[in-house]
C-alpha cells in the first residue's frame, strides 16, 4: 500500500519529477562530453540516486567500460585494483626520484631561465622513437605477454604489466590533441592540461603507481635528448629538471642574447623528438653566480630592457637577487655582511665589463670593423673583466673581508657558545661549529666567492689568509666547507585550487620555512591541504621504515647482496653488513621531525619520535 501511495504522488509531481530530470541533465552534461572525448561509458559511481541512473542508462547505451580488453577499476586508496592479486604495500611505492642537473659557477654573460610546458605529454606521444633509439625494448616487450583472461602470472616486472594500458592512454592523448587542434574542445585541452597531475596524484580513483614510474621514465629519457640537443646547439646548462631549464647565453647584451634565445627556441620546434615541447622566457639574467637551486644570486634584467634595443641599464635600475639558503645558518649579525659581499662580487665585475662594452661600441662607430676582429675583441673582453676581478679580490675584496672577519671576533669574543650561534640553527645544523661565528662565515663566503673558477686560485689564498686570524690551518677538517641544510623533495605537490603541481623542497624552500606552506602560483597563493600534506609525509615515513627492515645485506668486501639466508660470511670471506645504515636512516628520519615540529604535524610527530626511540 505504501509503494502505492508513493507512484500516485510521483505521478501527481510529474512536473517536478521532469524539473530534477532537467537539473541532473544539465549537471552531467559536461561529464558525459568529457566521457565521450574519452571514448568511455560511466559504469560505477559511488553516490548516484535513481533519476541520474536513469539518465545514464539513456545516455550510455552499452553497459560495459572496457577499453582494448582493458577494465580501469575504481581505487579509493590510491592502490590500483588488480583483481585480487595483491602483494603488499611494497610492491606499489610510487617515491620517484624528481632528476635535477646543476652546474655550479659564475656566468658573467646573458643567461637565460626557461620554463618546460608539456613534457609529459610530449614523452607520451613520442615514446615509441625513445624506444626505436633504444632496440624497442618496451615496444616489442608487450607482444610476450600472455593475453586474455585466462592468462597465468609471471615475472614481468610492473612496467612491463601495464604497458597495454600506457598504450591506450597514448592513443587517449592522441585523440585529445586532434580535437584540441581541429575544434578548440576545451575538454580536450584540460585533459592535456592535466595529464601528469592525474598520473601522479594518489587522490586520483584510477591511479596506477606503475604506470606513473613508466611514464616517468619516458619523460627522464626525453629529457636527457632534449639537454644534449640543448648543447648540440651551442647551449650551456646552468640548470635543468622537468620545470625549468637556466642556459648560459653566451652573449654579452640583452638583444643578441634574445635573438639566440628565440632561435634556438625555433630551431627545437622543429625538432620531431620535441614536438610538443613548449619552451616559455621566465628571466634574464645579466650576471648569474649559481650554487644550486636554492642558492644563486644574480643581476636580473628588467622586461621591459629585454625588449628595447637600448641593452645599458642604469646602475640605479639594475636588481640584484640575492638567494641563499646557507646565509639563514649564519649568526644574524654576519648574515648582512655575506650578502653584500656576494652582491658586490657580482656588480663589480659586471659594471666594468659594461663600461668596455660601451667604450668598444663607441670605437666601432669610428672605425669600421671586420667580423673577424669583433670577434677576437668579444673574446679578448672576458680575460679583461677576469683580470680586473683579481685585482679586486687582491685588494678590495680581501681588505674589506678581513676587516668584517676582525669585526666579527670582537663582537662574538666573551659571549658564550650559545650566543654565537642561534638555537634555531644549531638545532638544524649538524656540521655547524658552534661558538665560532667568524669561521663559519669565512667557510660560507669562500665556498660562495670560489664558484667563479677563473678566480678561484686568487679566492683560496684569500681565504688562507682569513683563516689565520681564526687560528685555524687551510686543510683543517673543521675548515672545510659542508652545506649545512639537510634536503627533502616532495614530489608531485598539487595545489587543490589551481591544480599546480610541482616539486617542494622542505628543508630549503626559503618560502616554507616558518610559515604556511601556501602555493607559488603568484595568481594563486592559496594554501596547501594540511592533512593531505601531512599524510603524503607520513606515507613516506612508513615507506623508508619498510624498506629499512626488509633491506639486502651487502659484503663489505665484493658488494655482492647475500643469497644464502643462513651464511654468515659472504664466498670471498668478508662479512655482510647492511644496505643502509642505521646513523643514515635515523639522519632521514630526523629530517622528518624537523619538518614536523616547524608545520605542528602531530601524528607525523608521534610516528617519527616512535621510529627514533625504537632505534
Amino acid at each position: 500500500m505504501h509503494g502505492i501511495t508513493t507512484i500516485r504522488l510521483l505521478v501527481g509531481k510529474r512536473q517536478l519529477v521532469e524539473q530534477a530530470c532537467s537539473a541532473v541533465l544539465h549537471q552531467l552534461n559536461g561529464s558525459m562530453k568529457e566521457f565521450h572525448l574519452l571514448d568511455m561509458h560511466m559504469c560505477h559511481w559511488e553516490t548516484l540516486n535513481l533519476i541520474g541512473f536513469f539518465l545514464l542508462l539513456m545516455c550510455s547505451s552499452q553497459g560495459h567500460c572496457m577499453i582494448n580488453n582493458r577494465v580501469l577499476w575504481i581505487s579509493d586508496d590510491g592502490i590500483p585494483d588488480l583483481g585480487g592479486t595483491y602483494e603488499g604495500d611494497i610492491c606499489f611505492a610510487d617515491e620517484v626520484i624528481q632528476p635535477a642537473l646543476t652546474y655550479p659557477g659564475a656566468y658573467r654573460r646573458i643567461s637565460v631561465e626557461l620554463k618546460i610546458h608539456h613534457l609529459a605529454v610530449n614523452s607520451l606521444l613520442k615514446s615509441s622513437q625513445v624506444d626505436e633509439m633504444e632496440g624497442g625494448s618496451i615496444g616489442n616487450f608487450e607482444n610476450d605477454i600472455p593475453p586474455g583472461p585466462n592468462a597465468t602470472e609471471t615475472d614481468y616486472n610492473d612496467a612491463s604489466l601495464c604497458l597495454p594500458a600506457f598504450q591506450v592512454l597514448k592513443q587517449l592523448i592522441q585523440r585529445c590533441i586532434s580535437d584540441a587542434v581541429s575544434s578548440g574542445n576545451v575538454f580536450a585541452d584540460a585533459i592535456l592540461q592535466h595529464l601528469y597531475r592525474w598520473l601522479c596524484s594518489p587522490r586520483s580513483r584510477l591511479h596506477d603507481p606503475a604506470l606513473h614510474r613508466l611514464l616517468h621514465n619516458v619523460m627522464k629519457k626525453v629529457f636527457a635528448l632534449f639537454l644534449a640537443e640543448f648543447r648540440k646547439l651551442g647551449a650551456n646548462v646552468i640548470f635543468a629538471n622537468f620545470s625549468k631549464i637556466i642556459i648560459d647565453t653566451g652573449k654579452v647584451d640583452l638583444p643578441s642574447a634574445r635573438a639566440y634565445c628565440d632561435s634556438l627556441l625555433k630551431t627545437l620546434q622543429t625538432r620531431d623528438l620535441f614536438e610538443w615541447i613548449e619552451l616559455e622566457p621566465l628571466h634574464y639574467w645579466h650576471s648569474l653566480l649559481f650554487m644550486d637551486q636554492y642558492n644563486y644570486g644574480g643581476i636580473q634584467a628588467k622586461t621591459q630592457n629585454v625588449t628595447s634595443a637600448d641593452s645599458s641599464d642604469g646602475d640605479d635600475d639594475i636588481d640584484i637577487v640575492s638567494s641563499w639558503n646557507i646565509a639563514e645558518y649564519l649568526p644574524k649579525a654576519t648574515q648582512d655582511h655575506f650578502v653584500l659581499i656576494v652582491s658586490e662580487f657580482l656588480y663589480v665585475p659586471w659594471k666594468y665589463m659594461k663600461e668596455q662594452v660601451a667604450c668598444r661600441a663607441a670605437m666601432r662607430d669610428d672605425t669600421s670593423c671586420t667580423p673577424s676582429i669583433t670577434i677576437m675583441a668579444a673574446e679578448n673582453l672576458e680575460g679583461q673583466v677576469v683580470d680586473y676581478l683579481r685585482g679586486q679580490i687582491g685588494t678590495y675584496f680581501a681588505e674589506k673581508l678581513l676587516t668584517i672577519v676582525s669585526d666579527i671576533l670582537l663582537h662574538f669574543k666573551g659571549k658564550g657558545k650559545s650566543e654565537s650561534v642561534g638555537p634555531s640553527n644549531s638545532e638544524l645544523d649538524p656540521h655547524l661549529h658552534k661558538g665560532n661565528a667568524a669561521l663559519e662565515f669565512i667557510k660560507h663566503i669562500c665556498a660562495v666567492l670560489a664558484l667563479d673558477q677563473n678566480v678561484q686560485h686568487d679566492i683560496l689564498r684569500m681565504r688562507k689568509n682569513l683563516l689565520k686570524l681564526v687560528r685555524v690551518k687551510e686543510f683543517a677538517p673543521e675548515a672545510q666547507f659542508q652545506d649545512p641544510c639537510a634536503s627533502f623533495i616532495l614530489p608531485n605537490v598539487i595545489c587543490s585550487y589551481c591544480n599546480d603541481c610541482r616539486d617542494l623542497d622542505l628543508c630549503r624552500d626559503s618560502t616554507l620555512q616558518g610559515h604556511e606552506w601556501r602555493c607559488a602560483v603568484p595568481q594563486c597563493g592559496q594554501p596547501y591541504h594540511r592533512e593531505e600534506m601531512e599524510n603524503a609525509l607520513l606515507q613516506i615515513v612508513r615507506q623508508r621504515e619498510r624498506l629499512y627492515h626488509l633491506q639486502d645485506l651487502v659484503c663489505v668486501r665484493c658488494r655482492q647482496v647475500k643469497a644464502a639466508h643462513v651464511s654468515e660470511q659472504c664466498n670471498c670471506g668478508g662479512s655482510f653488513r647492511c644496505k643502509e645504515e642505521a646513523p643514515q636512516f635515523l639522519g632521514k628520519m630526523r629530517v622528518f621531525l624537523n619538518v614536523a615540529v616547524s608545520q605542528k604535524f602531530e601524528l607525523l610527530q608521534d610516528c617519527v619520535r616512535w621510529i627514533l626511540e625504537v632505534r
